[in-house]
């Protein structure tokens, strides 16, 4: 039986990042340690550790989130004392709430000094291509307008992308 709280605290202790320490994880995201991760994300948020934000992000990336994790993922967002916006933008792709869709726009518009090549903009884009209501489309138009020339190209990629998207 595999046992969280051991291998949480097994994550936090760990100084062989090449290890196969993931390996013991249990596959698919079945979000079987919800309760866990949403108190511990709340935990870290309150606390404002980055190191423990890091891991709790991974558990919550390969166990899975569905929208009772958006609130606290977009209150990180508006934070400034870690630098897990790309993994926070990445869990938000992975639920697809239309209730992200403001943030994600303003995260994508607003570019960090040292981000020459727009990544958190780009993942801004795939967390607004995933999530395809008028809204999120209408923010994807936006961005392919907006005043710099990678961001623009990406944005016209996600928007073909889900103009030709074969519809179920």
């Amino acid at each position: 039986m595999f046992d969280f709280w051991n291998f949480y605290k097994g994550l936090l202790q760990r100084t062989d990042y090449f290890d196969d320490y993931w390996d013991t994880f249990p596959k698919g995201r079945h979000m079987r340690f919800k309760s866990e991760t949403l108190a511990l994300l709340e935990k870290v948020i309150n606390t404002r550790n980055s190191e423990e934000l890091a891991s709790v992000l991974s558990i919550i990336y390969n166990d899975g989130a569905d929208r009772d994790f958006t609130r606290l993922l977009l209150r990180l967002l508006k934070e400034n004392w870690h630098k897990s916006e790309e993994d926070v933008v990445g869990i938000l792709e992975l639920i697809k709430d239309p209730l992200s869709v403001g943030k994600l726009y303003e995260v994508a518009i607003n570019i960090p000094d040292y981000d020459d090549m727009r990544a958190l903009a780009k993942k801004c884009m795939w967390a607004l291509s995933s999530i395809e209501t008028p809204e999120a489309i209408e923010k994807l138009k936006l961005l392919k307008e907006f005043d710099d020339p990678i961001i623009r190209e990406n944005a016209s990629f996600h928007l073909d992308t889900v103009a030709n998207k074969p519809q179920l």
